[in-house]
């Protein structure tokens, strides 16, 4: 990531609200496609489709709040905000999944989500629903979901991210970064020389932590764990550390960058 710094000066964007937002449609490619699937208590045919739209945006942030589904988030060049949701439903007939995707329903008037009929489990039917964002490089940006990951490339603002059954991956982030996973492991490549902006606090439950960052990488760095290790292979000037706890600079020092896990290990190499 370009070495910009962060700072109030520069105004946030948002998702100006859109109650009838067009979505063009096609269907999925790949595995992810449309499917005829056996499992052990019967026949489900899955189908897929992928609804695109592109969104203004305006001095605010972005919200997504996903549940059934992962949210992957990719900073660009640009001043809008082009969105990508893949729609993917299972059902005992191809007839009851088309009819049951009609129910759902993408909204982009506040925060972007799914909205669709209840799911019947294992059994009948169920439904969820991918979101892919390219985004300005500069945003403010909450993301939320349940049974899917998130992953977050490129982006420089205040950032909070915060995922249950699904992994976390940051790469080439800025900014104030806030991010959790609850039963999900923790990826986190960092670019340049320093982290730019207020610090990166991310923590996993149940999970282990995985971070690369380039050679004479700078920043002031905190690591827990409570069952696990700690390694660091990066240059450091020890100021206090334990088997599952370490503070210290890395190289020249600087913003905090800050990794906790409960059941796993915390791994810092180089990229």
């Amino acid at each position: 990531m370009r070495q910009i710094l962060f700072g109030f000066s520069l105004a946030l964007l948002c998702i100006v609200p859109l109650h009838a937002q067009p979505f063009t449609t096609s269907p999925c490619h790949g595995d992810e496609g449309n499917t005829s699937n056996n499992f052990f208590f019967g026949h489900q045919e899955k189908v897929c489709e992928l609804r695109r739209t592109t969104l203004p945006v305006a001095n605010g942030k972005i919200n997504v709040s996903g549940k059934n589904g992962g949210i992957e988030v990719i900073g660009e060049d640009r001043q809008n905000i082009a969105l990508e949701a893949r729609v993917i439903v299972q059902s005992s007939s191809r007839e009851k999944a088309e009819s049951l995707q009609h129910e759902i329903k993408i909204v982009t008037d506040g925060a972007i989500r799914a909205e669709g009929p209840a799911m019947f489990g294992w059994f009948g039917s169920s439904w969820s629903v991918n979101f892919r964002l390219h985004v300005p490089r500069h945003l403010a940006a909450d993301l939320s979901t349940e049974n899917g990951g998130i992953a977050i490339t490129n982006v420089e603002g205040a950032i909070h991210a915060d995922t249950t059954n699904g992994g976390l991956t940051l790469n080439d982030l800025a900014g104030d970064v806030h991010a959790t996973t609850v039963n999900g492991g923790l990826d986190v490549t960092l670019d340049g020389h320093q982290w730019q902006g207020s610090g990166l606090f991310a923590k996993s439950t149940n999970g282990g932590v995985s971070v690369k960052a380039p050679d004479h990488y700078s920043a002031h760095l905190i690591a827990r764990t409570v069952n696990g290790g700690i390694s660091v292979d990066l240059p450091t000037t020890s100021k206090g550390s334990t088997h599952n706890r370490i503070e210290t600079d890395i190289g020249q020092g600087g913003p905090t960058i800050h990794f906790e896990t409960t059941n796993g290990g915390v791994s810092i190499s180089r990229d």
